[in-house]
């Protein structure tokens, strides 16, 4: 445990890291005097609603660089302040506190549709409004007290990112950037891409993406060529491959670099040479390889700060709009979710409501608990969040009967809420269990006219409650709502690759000069609800056997394949015009790798023209050779790279109903 604590508080070098140790002395001295006067005033649940504002605001107004954070904190913190702040008044107003909380659950459950940092912001502001709304913490305070605390909360979160970025604005979008060097797999790129565009489009950085790009879609490339290999050939392959790997992680340490003035031996190398095989026929692929490797080595050397060109003018907006109507629709798994979710959450608020009991305080959250709202991650793994939902408050209140002044747990688990942001940025039921131990802790303690025991009965009680009907909510909706729970995983995947083959053809299409807005438009939308569907189908696989182990893994896999690859296109159909057309090479290979083409090939994309349109375009074909294998296993073709053509029987007219 020291010895983890001290790797965190180092940099990679091992040298003590001063931002995460000030970061760490201002959480536990804050934490420390609000216990302090918690303890002298009697004040402790407006300072709880201090401390979850700052927690529930770094977790949505993180993870970026500090420009992009700050930006974030803007749009996001204003909302989450107030619904802090107002949502303990409306336990006086049942019917206002129930149709708020059951907006914003809907709300939240929409979200994901427009990116993923809209899908944290809406989950963790659903967390929000159930802790404000149905726990009762905060509730006998005034007005002026309660948004008091939520906007010293924020404030002080602001504070935290500023103290931890301000003397190193980029390190965190330079490490997002340099895990496309040493992380394999789709959505990896367009992650890191988001991540650039948000930061302002620093051009060095663009260029480091481009370069790892062409490496990791050459690299893709090598690798299916050496499954397609025998004997001595494939063996050489891998290792070439392995070699690339080795000097792409030291790239990427001169790529978290602050500052660089050289590189050294190993990452201004070549992976042929390191072979010895300088003087052997080379396939195109390891050409691919050196050509990303070059760029990288330029652009961490000259780091030229100057932004790239931004996207056409509308561009987010038409995606915004496609959007919304590609999952406004029963059609829609998100769509069917968003209501599933809706409806268990007010059939548990009506009975908090007729309870009105404090220890039901931890039905709604135990409730969310089993029901997430990511359609992908809720009846997967339901009964064993159900059963640790259970145990884990049963646990809890032993803790508090055996543990005296069990109060001053609270701001432990603050404290610890706030050194693990990542955490509980990454893992959406650690931040849900965290706030069920908070309420639990406060609830508890505040029950003199009971006992400890029947306390823990009583909320262990309604925890079950809360799981039982998501549960049997989620069930019920599944035979209601249109969907199958027999899922057709070939036919499903089948529909979507025929989707995002549709897009495309319409963005290569434009690529070309066509003027094709409407269709493109409605290819999007196509694609948008397909590859959803695909991303929800998981879900509906209970995993009890191998086979639908193997069918669950491998639908996850071509689902996240699928969205990246849709991602995209989305994005560069809205690039200018003229850098449009140098993705029609890399869009061509695309199209002939989802119809069942054996060949995997480099496409010729100029470089050092569009770093942004040049990193979609490589991007496209390491996601298009992931899905690629993916409908491989998918269909139960044990040869890799087999011949075949997938039959696209078109599911629905391109007209959006």
């Amino acid at each position: 445990m020291l010895k983890r604590l001290r790797a965190e508080l180092s940099t990679e070098a091992g040298a003590p890291d001063p931002r995460q140790r000030q970061y760490t002395t201002a959480v536990l001295v804050a934490v420390a005097a609000a216990t302090l006067v918690g303890w002298l005033s009697d004040t402790g649940e407006p300072l709880i609603i201090s401390g979850m504002t700052a927690v529930l605001t770094l977790v949505t107004s993180g993870g970026h660089s500090l420009r992009a954070d700050l930006r974030m904190f803007a749009r996001f913190a204003p909302a989450l302040t107030l619904v802090l702040a107002v949502g303990p008044l409306l336990v006086r107003v049942p019917v206002l506190a129930g149709a708020l909380v059951a907006l914003v659950v809907f709300g939240s459950g929409m979200l994901p549709a427009l990116g993923e940092r809209y899908r944290t912001f809406g989950q963790t502001f659903a967390a929000a409004t159930l802790l404000a709304t149905t726990t009762g913490i905060g509730t006998g305070e005034p007005a002026w007290v309660l948004a008091a605390a939520a906007v010293f909360g924020a404030l002080f979160a602001l504070l935290l990112r500023v103290l931890v970025g301000l003397t190193d604005p980029t390190r965190t979008i330079r490490a997002t950037v340099a895990r496309t060097l040493t992380t394999p797999g789709p959505g990896v790129v367009e992650s890191a891409a988001d991540a650039w565009r948000a930061d302002g489009r620093v051009g060095w950085l663009g260029q480091v993406l481009a370069g790892a790009a062409r490496f990791r879609a050459a690299r893709e490339v090598l690798l299916a060529q050496a499954q397609q290999s025998h004997g001595e050939q494939r063996e050489w392959l891998y290792r070439i491959a392995a070699r690339a790997d080795e000097i792409a992680a030291e790239l990427a340490v001169a790529v978290r670099s602050r500052v660089c003035t050289g590189l050294n031996g190993l990452a201004r190398t070549r992976p042929e040479v390191l072979e010895g095989a300088a003087n052997r026929r080379l396939p195109d692929a390891v050409s691919g390889i050196n050509e990303g490797f070059d760029r990288i080595r330029r652009a961490v050397l000259q780091r030229d700060t100057t932004a790239t060109t931004p996207a056409a003018r509308g561009g987010r907006r038409q995606q915004v709009i496609g959007a919304v109507r590609a999952h406004l629709s029963l059609r829609s798994s998100l769509f069917r979710h968003a209501l599933r979710c809706t409806l268990a959450v007010t059939v548990g608020m009506v009975v908090v409501l007729l309870l009105r009991d404090p220890s039901a305080s931890t039905l709604l959250l135990s409730l969310y608990v089993v029901l997430q709202p990511a359609a992908r991650d809720s009846m997967s793994g339901a009964l064993e969040r159900t059963g640790g939902a259970v145990l884990g408050v049963v646990l809890l209140s032993v803790v508090i009967v055996l543990v005296p002044y069990a109060m001053l747990l609270v701001p432990v688990v603050v404290a610890a809420m706030l050194l693990r942001i990542e955490r509980l940025r990454n893992d959406y039921r650690v931040l849900l269990g965290a706030l069920i131990t908070i309420t639990v802790l406060d609830r508890i303690v505040r029950l003199d006219d009971r006992s400890l025991v029947n306390a823990t009965i009583s909320f262990a009680a309604n925890t079950a409650i809360g799981a039982a009907i998501a549960l049997s909510v989620g069930f019920v909706s599944y035979l209601v709502l249109p969907g199958s729970l027999v899922p057709d995983v070939r036919g499903t995947v089948r529909a979507t690759v025929w989707s995002v083959s549709e897009l495309l053809r319409s963005v290569r299409a434009a690529g070309r000069g066509a003027d094709l807005k409407a269709p493109l438009r409605a290819a999007h939308v196509l694609a948008l609800r397909r590859t959803q569907d695909l991303l929800g189908l998981p879900a509906k696989l209970d995993g009890t056997d191998a086979v639908e182990e193997e069918a669950e893994r491998s639908s996850r896999a071509a689902a996240v394949a699928l969205d990246a690859l849709r991602q995209n296109l989305a994005t560069l159909a809205f690039r200018p015009d003229a850098e449009r057309a140098l993705a029609v090479p890399a869009l061509s290979s695309v199209d002939d790798l989802l119809g069942g083409s054996t060949t995997a090939r480099i496409p010729d994309i100029p470089a050092g023209q569009a770093p942004a349109t040049e990193l979609l375009a490589n991007s496209l074909l390491e996601n298009a050779l992931h899905a690629r294998a993916a409908i491989d296993e998918t269909f139960g073709y044990n040869d890799p790279w087999k011949s075949y053509t997938i039959s696209f029987v078109r599911p629905e007219r391109l007209r959006i109903r």
